[in-house]
C-alpha cells in the first residue's frame, strides 16, 4: 500500500509565495524546481501506512557533505539518494526508524548553509592584489510570469586572488570589459566585504591593453584611487608566448577566428597527433633548468617533447599521448602540436624549422625557468634571458620578436630591476640596488608633487650582458620600489655601511599569473552550477576548503577527517 502524507500550511499564501521565491533562488542543482521549493514549505505531521518514526526531521548538520558535494559536482537528489543508501546499509535507517533518511532539500538547505560560511571567512587585508577575467556561459534565473526558467547567459568575470599565496578573495561580475568598470567592480568589491587596501603593494595581471595602459588602465586607476605607486607584475608566462605568436603570424599568415587556420602548418596541426613518427634531425635543446617543481600535463607534454627533439628520438608512448587542443588563447598547446608535428615531417619545411628552432631555444628554456624560479625577484633576469636567447634569430625576424619583447618588458621597469638585484647573488650588486634606492628615494622626496609617478616600459639594451644592463640608469627616471615601503632608510643606510652580505627578505610574489587562472577555472565551472555571484563564490569557496583537506581520495590512507 502506498504511503500516504498529510501537511498543513506554515504560513499565510502571501508568505509562502515569498518563501517559496527565496527558495527558488536558493537552489543550486538542476533537479531541484519550483515544486520542491513548495514542498519545503509545508510540515509534515503524520503519515498514513508509514513505519514508526518515519515522520521524525532529520536535524543533523551534514557540512562536510555538503562540501563534497560541491567538489565533485553531485546534484541534490543523487546526494540524497547515496547518502541514504549508506544509512540504511550500516544499519542507521531500517524498518522500524526511517528518521535520518535525508532528502534532496535536506542537500540543498546544507549546501546553501555551508557556502555562506565559507563566503564569509575572508582576511581584512592583503598585500598582493592579482586580477584576470574572462567572458563566461553563466547560468542565471529568469522569471516569465508566475514562474522561474533557468536560462545561460554570456557575462564577464573579474577573479581577485591574493597573492603570494594564491588565495581566492572572490569574484565580480562587471557589465563592460573597460578599465574603469573593472576598477570600480574591484573597489566596490572590497568596500562591500570590509577589505582594506592599506596594505596593497603590488598588483598583478596579464599583459593587456585595459590593464596595463599607462593613462587609463586598471592598475593605473588603482594607482589613482589609492594615490600611491603599486609593484607592477604582469604575468611573464603571457610574455612568453607572444613572440612566438608573432612570429607564427608572420611565417604562416594570420589568425581566423578563436580556432580558424589559414596557413598550412596551422591546417597540419589540427590532426599532428595521427601521424606516425619519422626520422627528423635533431636539435640541441639549450639553457633549459631541471624540471623539479610540479606542473600539468601540457607543461610535462612540452617538456618532454623538447628533450625527444634534442635527443633526437621520440618514443612511441610520448607520441600516443595528446598533445592539448588547439585555441589561440593557449599558445602552449600550440608549441606542442609545433613540436609533434616536427617529429612526423619527414621534409620539414623552413618555417616550421624556424618555429620549432625557437621553440627549442627561447620559448621552452624561458617557460621553464619562470617556473622553476616564480618569484618576483627573477622576474628582470627571465626578461633578460628572453632577449638574449633569441639573438640568434636573423635580423627580419628578431626585430619582430624585439618589437613583442619591448612592448612588454615591464620587468625592464627601475623598480623591478632594482628588485631583482636586491636578491642578486653578488654582495656588490646588492650594494649597488641600496644606493640607487637611496638616490630615487630622495629624488621624490626633493620633487613636490602629488601626483603618483607613471610607469612606463623604458627603451631596452637588447645587447646586455647582464640584466642589471638592461636600461640606461642615467636617462631613465629611477623610483624606488613600492615593495620595499617597509624598509626605512635608516635600515638602507645601515645594510649600505655595513656591506651586509644577506639577502633582503621581502614578500616573494610570483611574476606569472597562473594562480589567478587556476581560479578563473574554478569561476567557469561555477558559472555552469549555480545561480548569482553570492551563491557562485560559496560555490566556490566550498570546493577550494575540501581539497585543501584532502587533496585526493584514492585509498584509505589519504583520508582526511574534515
Amino acid at each position: 500500500m502506498v504511503s500516504e502524507t498529510k501537511y498543513i500550511r506554515k504560513k499565510t499564501s502571501a508568505a509562502v509565495s515569498d518563501s517559496v521565491q527565496e527558495s527558488v533562488d536558493e537552489s543550486e542543482s538542476g533537479d531541484d524546481n519550483v515544486a520542491g521549493a513548495v514542498e519545503g514549505n509545508y510540515e509534515e505531521l503524520g503519515t498514513i501506512g508509514t513505519v514508526p518514526g518515519s515522520s521524525s526531521k532529520m536535524r543533523l548538520s551534514l557540512p562536510t557533505v555538503a562540501r563534497e558535494c560541491d567538489r565533485h559536482g553531485v546534484s541534490d537528489r543523487c546526494a540524497a539518494s547515496i547518502i541514504s543508501a549508506v544509512l540504511q546499509d550500516v544499519g542507521i535507517i531500517n524498518e522500524q526508524d526511517s528518521s535520518m533518511v535525508v532528502d534532496k532539500n535536506k542537500v540543498r538547505r546544507e549546501r546553501v548553509k555551508a557556502r555562506r560560511q565559507l563566503s564569509s571567512k575572508r582576511d581584512s587585508a592583503f598585500r598582493g592584489l592579482y586580477f584576470d577575467g574572462r567572458k563566461d556561459r553563466t547560468l542565471t534565473q529568469v522569471k516569465t510570469g508566475k514562474k522561474y526558467y533557468r536560462r545561460t547567459v554570456s557575462e564577464e568575470h573579474i577573479v581577485i586572488v591574493e597573492e603570494p599565496n594564491s588565495e581566492y578573495v572572490g569574484h565580480i561580475t562587471t557589465k563592460h570589459g573597460d578599465s574603469k568598470s573593472i576598477q570600480q567592480g574591484i573597489i566596490a568589491f572590497f568596500e562591500k566585504n570590509d577589505i582594506t587596501t592599506d596594505a596593497v603593494m603590488v598588483i598583478g595581471c596579464d599583459g593587456t591593453n585595459v590593464n596595463t595602459g599607462a593613462l587609463g588602465g586598471v592598475i593605473r586607476l588603482m594607482e589613482e584611487h589609492l594615490n600611491r605607486p603599486l609593484q607592477w607584475l604582469i604575468c611573464l608566462l603571457h610574455a612568453n608566448e607572444l613572440p612566438l605568436r608573432h612570429l607564427f603570424s608572420k611565417l604562416d599568415g594570420a589568425t581566423q577566428g578563436p580556432k580558424g587556420f589559414s596557413g598550412i602548418i596551422r591546417r597540419a596541426l589540427m590532426t599532428c597527433e595521427l601521424l606516425p613518427v619519422v626520422k627528423f634531425e635533431p636539435i640541441i635543446l639549450e639553457n633549459c633548468p631541471i624540471l623539479d617543481v610540479e606542473v600539468s600535463t601540457d607543461q610535462q607534454y612540452l617538456y618532454e617533447m623538447c628533450h625527444a627533439i634534442s635527443d633526437g628520438t621520440c618514443s612511441p608512448d610520448l607520441a600516443a599521448r595528446r598533445p592539448g587542443p588547439v585555441v589561440h588563447s593557449r599558445w602552449l598547446t600550440t608549441a606542442n602540436r609545433i613540436l609533434r608535428l616536427y617529429v612526423s615531417s619527414d621534409g620539414p619545411s623552413d618555417n616550421l624549422k624556424i618555429l620549432v628552432t625557437f621553440i627549442m631555444k627561447v620559448y621552452c628554456p624561458v617557460w621553464f625557468h619562470v617556473k622553476t624560479e616564480p618569484s618576483c625577484a627573477e622576474g628582470s633576469k627571465h626578461l633578460w634571458r628572453m632577449i638574449k636567447f633569441s639573438r640568434y634569430l636573423a635580423p627580419d625576424l628578431r626585430v619582430i620578436v624585439d618589437k613583442v619583447i619591448h612592448r612588454n618588458g615591464y620587468y625592464g621597469h627601475s623598480e623591478n630591476i632594482l628588485l631583482c638585484m636586491l636578491s642578486d647573488e653578488r654582495p656588490h650588486i646588492r650594494e649597488l640596488a641600496f644606493r640607487r634606492i637611496m638616490a630615487a628615494r630622495k629624488e621624490t622626496e626633493s620633487n613636490a608633487t602629488t601626483t603618483v609617478r607613471r610607469f612606463r616600459v623604458p627603451e631596452l639594451n637588447f645587447e646586455a650582458d647582464d640584466y642589471t644592463e638592461l636600461v640606461d640608469w642615467q636617462s631613465i627616471d629611477r623610483s624606488s620600489p613600492p615593495v620595499m615601503k617597509d624598509l626605512s632608510d635608516s635600515e638602507i643606510i645601515t645594510f649600505v655601511k655595513n656591506k651586509a652580505t644577506d639577502k633582503v627578505d621581502y614578500p616573494r610574489f610570483p611574476c606569472h599569473t597562473q594562480g589567478t587562472e587556476r581560479c578563473i577555472k574554478l569561476v567557469t565551472q561555477a558559472s555552469a552550477a549555480v545561480c548569482g555571484e553570492e551563491r557562485r563564490d560559496g560555490f566556490i569557496h566550498a570546493r577550494l576548503h575540501s581539497r585543501k583537506i584532502m587533496k585526493t581520495f584514492n585509498h584509505k590512507a589519504e583520508f582526511k577527517f574534515q
